[in-house]
């Protein structure tokens, strides 16, 4: 039995409460928010202990793996404590907002005894997996070209209230992906933001850059959060690789399926539950990460490469801001 704990409560927290619930061989034992209210009512709700930091969470002892899933910018410190204190860690991604934290999360993890694995789930996606296999393969040959996308509602933006760029929350899923389904780093970016600026006036509500992989291809990357309330989906992503034989495309815009009632709706059905039970990709995240745990699978996603993603991520937004084309500069 694995004693698991939850560490922020927000949209991703409850999901991953959800889902540890579900898998045998679990036991949930510990929630903690910032908001102790709000770790308490769910801590009734679920039979488990409460608390109002990883700090106390910790120091309690009743947990042996954790979701770290608060605020992006709070990752580092609260991680940091938590491998160090040889408990294993599922980070939600990005794992930072910074490439010097990024880095000495990697040295943490890497200097540990635990599971310490980023949060990426489109690793556990069947599509992305199947592209991944495909390009891998060999089957389309060299990438040139191609482009990814990830666009969402202006009601993400509000919720996330400035607290973060769009490209390190929606980017970043699709700059960890490009780069392990094609097996190349991004070398140097060019980026662009739109003027138009979240409801909080902080951010960008659309970002695009153009990427360049090691082996020579380009890659257009756009993601924003500016759809409109009444946009069918909540998601709309896409993928497309062009290699010189062939082309693998991904789009999960509307999963091909739509219905009509009051308005044309595109349900998204890739992790509704089965019989009661939660499946998907998010599904098969938490239960690999915990397959590793119990030393039955190699870890599939390192710090390392979560590292990596950061550093693409923070050199479009400085690509951005510089007007140039900006390298990419990777940890030796």
């Amino acid at each position: 039995m694995v004693r698991v704990g939850v560490i922020g409560l927000g949209a991703i927290g409850r999901e991953h409460l959800d889902i540890y619930r579900n898998i045998p061989g679990v036991e949930v034992t510990a929630v903690a928010d910032f908001v102790r209210h709000v770790a308490d009512d769910v801590a009734a709700e679920i039979g488990c202990a409460a608390f109002s930091s990883a700090t106390e969470l910790l120091e309690a002892g009743v947990v042996d793996a954790v979701t770290l899933s608060t605020p992006d910018h709070l990752h580092h410190d609260d991680a940091v404590k938590i491998m160090q204190a040889d408990v294993h860690l599922l980070l939600e991604k990005p794992i930072a907002t910074s490439v010097e934290e990024s880095d000495n999360l990697v040295r943490v993890a890497e200097e540990s005894n635990v599971i310490a694995m980023p949060g990426h789930t489109l690793r556990f996606a069947n599509q992305y997996i199947t592209a991944k296999n495909l390009v891998s393969s060999g089957s389309i040959g060299s990438v040139i070209h191609g482009n990814v996308r990830r666009n969402n509602k202006v009601g993400v933006a509000r919720r996330v209230n400035g607290r973060t760029s769009v490209t390190f929350f929606l980017g970043i899923h699709d700059i960890d992906a490009l780069t392990w389904i094609v097996g190349e780093r991004v070398v140097a970016v060019q980026a662009f933001e739109s003027e138009q600026r979240t409801p909080d006036g902080g951010q960008a509500v659309a970002v695009t850059g153009n990427l360049r992989l090691a082996g020579g291809g380009v890659v257009a990357l756009e993601a924003a959060w500016g759809l409109p309330e009444e946009y069918p989906t909540d998601i709309d992503a896409r993928l497309r690789l062009i290699g010189n034989s062939g082309e693998v495309r991904i789009d999960v815009h509307d999963f091909g399926m739509s219905s009509y009632s009051s308005r044309l709706t595109y349900p998204v059905p890739a992790g509704g539950s089965v019989y009661g039970a939660p499946q998907g990709m998010l599904y098969e995240e938490l239960n690999a990460f915990l397959r590793a745990v119990r030393g039955e699978i190699e870890i599939p996603v390192t710090m390392r490469e979560a590292a990596d993603a950061v550093r693409v991520a923070t050199t479009i937004d400085k690509a951005i801001i510089s007007g140039n084309t900006e390298q990419v500069v990777y940890a030796s």
